[in-house]
């Protein structure tokens, strides 16, 4: 018998708003995470990739769905429970660190109300090594959060939510308020200390170029569903999906005035908002090959090639 996944979505729908203004997140979403096999859901802001993120983490409950979490309907599991199997790492660290607190306070509470550490010789050594790991030394022990760079406070979320050693943690735009200089630093400390407490990682992020840095399997989103999904290394070599090859062609030498991806690009700026997804393809309204059929009916989620998966009705025609 398979072992279970790790992370478990059913047709998983997340719905925000009021009667008069509803404002669907997450459209019918399924997918795994497996154990040892780090993840990336990849999108565009409003794509639903950090609600999707925090679902599978207990941060927020679908509307319609099942999330099973280490075998356990979420439904059923209790805060401490919880949060001792699953950890998530906000993309915005000064609003997630208190600048009031020391860094010692910070990291030891978990320690203490989660996992029931009360030998504070013990605390202070894996506060000591996780800080270490995190890439900050003992001096910042006494140091208040108010006292630290946005970069520093993103290290010392990466050792808060990895020090209770969970099996699953959700790190969302990890490289958001980081320069581009230290982004890829960043990004490897958080593989290292996965690799090293034998935990599983989901990364949320509009960044391709980090996403083979830490993941093994790619989800790409649009309009709140996943529009295709596979190996890494498959998914961004062949892209099958127009959007997934509009996103892998955004670099700087491909962006010329007058030209293809400029004028997608505008054309992702004036639709954004006004498009209601009713019918058909979400993606038909910015396709260049769509037709009345990609316009009216709903492609299937279909496995293409060997675990590599997309919703298309021409899978790789689209090219830059």
């Amino acid at each position: 018998m398979n072992e279970l996944p790790l992370v478990y979505m059913k047709d998983i729908r997340k719905y925000f708003g009021n009667r008069r203004n509803i404002v669907t997140a997450v459209d019918g979403v399924s997918m795994s995470v497996e154990r040892g096999k780090n993840a990336a859901i990849v999108g565009e802001t409003g794509s639903g990739k950090t609600t999707l993120g925090r679902i599978s983490c207990g941060l927020e409950y679908p509307n319609h769905g099942t999330v099973m979490l280490d075998g356990e309907n979420l439904k059923s599991m209790k805060n401490r429970e919880l949060w001792k199997t699953a950890q998530y790492i906000h993309q915005d660290p000064y609003g997630a660190v208190d600048p009031l607190e020391t860094v010692q306070k910070i990291l030891q509470q978990p320690l203490r109300n989660l996992l029931g550490l009360n030998d504070q010789e013990m605390i202070d050594e894996r506060i000591r090594h996780y800080l270490s790991l995190a890439g900050l030394d003992e001096s910042y022990v006494s140091k208040r959060g108010g006292e630290l760079s946005g970069g520093e406070k993103q290290r010392l979320l990466i050792a808060r939510a990895f020090i209770m050693g969970p099996k699953y943690v959700v790190v969302d735009e990890p490289t958001t308020m980081i320069d581009f200089i230290h982004r890829n630093e960043v990004v490897e400390t958080i593989r290292e200390i996965g690799k090293s407490n034998d935990t599983t990682i989901t990364l949320i992020t509009h960044d391709l170029g980090i996403v083979g840095k830490l993941s093994q399997i790619v989800h790409i989103m649009f309009r709140g569903a996943i529009i295709e999904s596979g190996p890494v290394d498959e998914v961004m070599v062949r892209p099958y999906h127009p959007y997934t090859i509009f996103l892998a062609s955004i670099k700087p030498s491909n962006v010329s005035e007058g030209g293809k991806i400029t004028e997608m690009v505008k054309g992702y700026g004036r639709l954004r908002q006004s498009f209601t997804f009713s019918r058909g393809c979400r993606y038909a309204h910015l396709c260049p090959l769509a037709d009345d059929r990609c316009r009216s009916e709903t492609p299937a989620f279909e496995e293409y090639t060997s675990e590599h998966f997309v919703a298309c009705f021409k899978p790789g025609e689209f090219s830059v």
